[in-house]
């Protein structure tokens, strides 16, 4: 082989090699920039699906390549239209919502999502078809408030209601009878141009709770609940007196038949929150003194009962607050026949504290009821009706709205 073939046989090897260490470092390249492409596979929704208008949230799984510098931000696409970009946030990855508009009620879309990473490379996920858009679901309606209507029915009023994509209410009711819980259960459907329904047949002597859902397709959105124990007249009546400074009065119906015990709550006068004052023991119990209260203080109180297998609702709650000081008793208390029939005498021990006394009458075997009232300035009071028999009475002070003196001494009286 002559000198010049030589050389350009040489030359030949050289270019090969160079070919061969070229195409050597690309395929490396390109297997780099493989490794750092990030991956993002959607959970749900996913294709054949049904979501509703406005925010879905999309479960996902993204992460950058092996020797990736970490993911920047997100893409979202909805009928193969941009969204919305969501960025990669230091704690984990985003929550990114399925953005769906009003427009695209009853139709069916599909979307996806890309993910970058910091050093630009990108990968979208799967697309996910055939979704089914629903309404989004109704505002719940509000204000829901419970009245009496005679002795064996309620009134159940609410706001007016605005939303348009409610298809109608539900109406729930929980009974309680004999301390036996029947739980929620939807006792009426009613359009949604309703604003009150009356719901009859019920017993005077059972509780009863209700709650109103607006619903659709999509789903329901339920209101405040409302009981019947809650009422001034309800079952409960539970009523709240101050004793002066130091004693609050409760008394209650005891209209349950298997109660084996009460519950009685009080509020803290700083948080304002109910805490568990007495849990009484035995049945039949319709009343309780609270002598651990501070002078000049609010209170709130409500009780419940137990049976051997449930709590109930709570009662109607009371709320007042004690006087400044305690303020004896009345004492003394006399009669005397008259003309115009029975007089009753008292001495006043309020040094000037009381804006009234009250005169009550016990006969037979009922309660002491009031019969009359005085002002401040009067110590006795003529019972123009006396009954017959035996006949009790005592007299107490007003010093304030729901608070009073201790009774005064028990008279007995023969007429």
């Amino acid at each position: 082989m002559n000198h010049s073939k030589k050389k350009i046989f040489s030359y030949s090897i050289l270019i090969i090699f160079l070919v061969g260490f070229l195409f050597g470092c690309v395929e490396s390249v390109t297997d780099t920039q493989t490794s750092t492409t990030p991956t993002i596979d959607l959970f749900s929704p996913k294709t054949g699906d049904t979501v509703k208008v406005g925010q879905n949230v999309v479960n996902y799984q993204a992460a950058d390549g092996a020797s990736g510098q970490g993911l920047s931000y997100y893409e979202l696409y909805v009928n193969k239209t941009f969204v919305k970009k969501y960025t990669q946030p230091t704690d984990g990855n985003p929550i990114i919502y399925l953005e769906v508009d009003s427009a695209l009620i009853h139709t069916k879309i599909n979307y996806s999502i890309k993910v970058y990473n910091k050093g630009g490379k990108w990968k979208e996920s799967k697309l996910q078809e055939d979704i089914y858009v629903k309404d989004k679901i109704p505002q719940a309606p509000t204000n829901l408030v419970l009245s009496r209507y005679g002795n064996n029915s309620v009134i159940l009023k609410w706001d007016p209601y605005l939303p348009k994509n409610a298809d109608g209410f539900e109406l729930w009711r929980r009974d309680v009878i004999n301390g036996v819980e029947i739980p929620f259960r939807k006792i009426k459907n009613l359009p949604v141009s309703y604003l009150s329904y009356t719901d009859g047949n019920l017993s005077q002597y059972q509780e009863y709770s209700y709650y109103l859902k607006a619903y659709n397709e999509s789903g329901s959105s339920a209101s405040n609940i409302v009981s019947t124990s809650s009422l001034p007249d309800g079952p409960w009546n539970l009523q709240a007196e101050a004793i002066g400074a130091s004693s609050v009065h409760l008394k209650w119906v005891d209209f349950a038949l298997n109660e084996t015990a009460f519950q009685i709550e009080r509020t803290n006068p700083t948080t304002n929150e109910f805490k568990i004052l007495k849990i009484t023991e035995g049945p039949n119990i319709t009343e309780y003194y609270d002598n651990s209260v501070s002078a000049s203080t609010a209170y709130s109180y409500r009780v419940a009962y137990f049976t051997q297998s449930t709590m109930s609702s709570y009662s109607n709650i009371v709320t007042l607050t004690t006087f400044h000081a305690d303020v004896s008793a009345p004492s003394e208390l006399t009669s005397t026949f008259v003309a115009e029939g029975l007089q009753l005498s008292w001495k006043d021990n309020s040094q000037s504290l009381s804006k009234g006394t009250i005169i009550e009458r016990q006969t037979g075997t009922n309660d002491f009821v009031e019969i009359g009232n005085v002002s401040s300035d009067k110590t006795s009071f003529i019972d123009r009706s006396p009954v017959s028999g035996v006949t009790y009475y005592r007299v107490r002070q007003i010093l304030g709205t729901k608070t009073y003196t201790p009774y005064s001494n028990i008279l007995r009286v023969i007429f």
